[in-house]
C-alpha cells in the first residue's frame, strides 16, 4: 500500500470516535496483559512448595472454562450485545484479578485461591473473546476492517511490550502483587471504555426474531456456517494441537526453564518484551500487506514460532532468545490480522461471533491438556526435553494446514 494511501486510510479510521474508544480500551488492557503472565508465573513458583505442577494447576483452571464456555459466549454476544458483554466481563474480571493481587500483597496467596480466580476469569474470557471478535464490524465499514484490526493490533502490542518490559523488574523489585494489581486496574478502565459503546448493540438486542430463537438453534446455525468451510475446519483442528503445545510452553515450561537456567523474572520479562515488539512489527506489516491469499500468509508464518521453543531448550544466549521471541511475535500477529480479516470477509456479520466461538473453542480445545501435562512432563524429563517435545508438536501441527489446497488457494473473493 502506498504511503499516502496508507496515511489516508489511517486518518479515516482514526476519525471514527467509536474506533478511537475501542483502540484506547485495548491499549490500556494490554499493558496489564503484558505484566500478568510473568507476575503470575513467578508468583506461583515463589509460593511455598511452588513448582511446575503448581503452575500447571493454576493455568489449567483458567483454560478449562475458557474452552468449555466459548460456544455459550458466541451465542451470548449475538443475542445480548457485543459491546455490553465485552465491557461487563472486563469490569467483573478486574474484581477477581484484584483479589489475586491482594492475596500476594497481604500474604494469603495459595494455589487453590489462584486456581479458583483463574477459573472465574476463564469463564469471563470465554464470554469476552467471541464478543470482541464480532465488535469491529459494527464500528468500521468492511473495506476498512483489515486496517482497523491492524491498527488496534499495533496499539495492543505496543502496550503489551511496554507491560512486559517493566514486568520482570516490577516482580523482582516489588513482588507479583503490584504487577497483578496494575493488570486489574487496566481491565477496569478498558471495561468502562467499551461499555460506553453499548449503543452499537441496540439493533441486535431489539431484534425480536433473534431473541426468540433458542440457544441450541443459534448454535446449530453457527455450526453450519463453521463446518461448511473446509479451510476453516482444517486450520482449527490443526491449531488445536499447536495451542496444546504452545500454551504448555508459554504458561509452564518456559517460566520453569528461565528460572532454572537463566536469570528468572527479569530475563523472562526481556524475552516477553521481544515477543511483544515482534507482535507490534507483525501488525505494522499486516497493515501494509494486502495479500490476495491472506489465509495462506496467515498459516504460512506460524511454523516460525517453534524456533522460540527450540532455542529456549538449548538454551541459547539471551539475545538470541529475544530474537526468536521477536520472530514468534511477528508470525503470531501476521497470522491473527490475516486470519480475523479472512473470517470477517467470508462469514456473514450476523454469525461472526458464533463462528468466532467455534474457531476459538476448536483451536483451544486441547490447550488445557497441554497446560495440565506440562508440569508432570517437566518433572519427568526436565524442562529442556519438555521444550523439545512441545516444539516438535507445535511445528508439525503448524505445517499440516499447508497441505490443504483450499487453505493455499482461498482468495478474498472466494468462500
Amino acid at each position: 500500500m502506498p504511503k499516502v494511501e496508507m496515511w489516508a486510510e489511517l486518518t479515516g479510521i482514526w476519525n471514527i470516535p467509536n474506533f478511537r474508544r475501542l483502540f484506547f480500551a485495548r491499549f490500556v488492557s494490554n499493558i496489564g496483559n503484558g505484566m500478568a503472565p510473568i507476575a503470575l508465573a513467578f508468583g506461583v513458583l515463589e509460593l511455598p512448595g511452588g513448582d511446575a505442577g503448581s503452575l500447571s494447576v493454576v493455568t489449567t483452571f483458567h483454560m478449562i472454562p475458557l474452552v468449555l464456555f466459548m460456544l455459550v459466549g458466541g451465542v451470548a454476544a449475538d443475542r445480548f450485545g457485543r459491546a455490553r458483554l465485552v465491557g461487563v466481563t472486563d469490569i467483573i474480571g478486574a474484581v477477581f484479578v484484584s483479589v489475586s493481587a491482594f492475596s500476594f500483597l497481604f500474604g494469603f496467596a495459595s494455589v487453590p485461591l489462584l486456581a479458583f480466580n483463574g477459573f472465574v476469569f476463564g469463564v469471563l474470557n470465554a464470554l469476552w473473546y467471541p464478543a470482541f471478535t464480532g465488535l469491529m464490524p459494527q464500528i468500521v465499514p468492511p473495506e476498512k476492517l483489515q486496517s482497523a484490526n491492524s491498527s488496534v493490533g499495533v496499539g495492543a502490542n505496543l502496550a503489551f511490550t511496554l507491560g512486559a518490559s517493566v514486568a520482570g523488574i516490577t516482580v523482582a523489585t516489588f513482588g507479583s502483587g503490584w504487577a497483578i494489581l496494575i493488570d486489574a486496574a487496566s481491565f477496569a478502565i478498558a471495561g468502562i471504555l467499551v461499555f460506553g459503546l453499548r449503543h452499537l448493540d441496540s439493533v441486535a438486542v431489539s431484534d425480536e426474531e433473534t431473541e426468540q430463537e433458542s440457544m441450541m438453534m443459534q448454535l446449530r446455525e453457527g455450526w453450519t456456517e463453521f463446518s461448511s468451510r473446509q479451510w476453516l475446519v482444517i486450520v482449527v483442528i490443526a491449531y488445536a494441537f499447536f495451542h496444546m503445545a504452545f500454551e504448555g510452553f508459554l504458561g509452564v515450561i518456559a517460566p520453569v526453564q528461565v528460572k532454572e537456567a537463566l536469570g528468572g523474572s527479569r530475563d523472562m520479562g526481556i524475552m516477553m518484551a521481544g515477543w511483544g515488539f515482534g507482535s507490534l512489527m507483525g501488525t505494522v506489516a499486516a497493515f501494509r500487506l494486502r495479500p490476495q491469499r491472506a489465509l495462506l500468509l496467515a498459516v504460512g508464518v506460524i511454523p516460525v514460532m517453534s524456533l522460540w521453543m527450540f532455542a529456549l531448550a538449548v538454551p541459547t544466549p539471551l539475545w538470541f532468545l529475544v530474537f526468536a521471541a521477536f520472530c514468534a511475535g511477528v508470525a503470531l500477529d501476521l497470522f491473527y490480522a490475516n486470519w480475523i480479516t479472512t473470517l470477517q470477509i467470508h462469514i456473514p456479520p450476523e454469525a461472526m461471533s458464533r463462528v468466532g466461538a467455534y474457531d476459538a473453542f476448536g483451536s483451544l480445545a486441547f490447550a488445557p491438556v497441554g497446560l495440565f501435562l506440562a508440569g508432570p512432563l517437566t518433572h519427568m524429563v526436565g524442562a529442556q526435553t519438555a521444550l523439545v517435545i512441545a516444539g516438535s508438536i507445535a511445528l508439525c501441527a503448524a505445517l499440516v494446514p499447508l497441505l490443504s489446497r483450499q487453505v493455499r488457494t482461498l482468495e478474498r473473493g472466494n468462500s
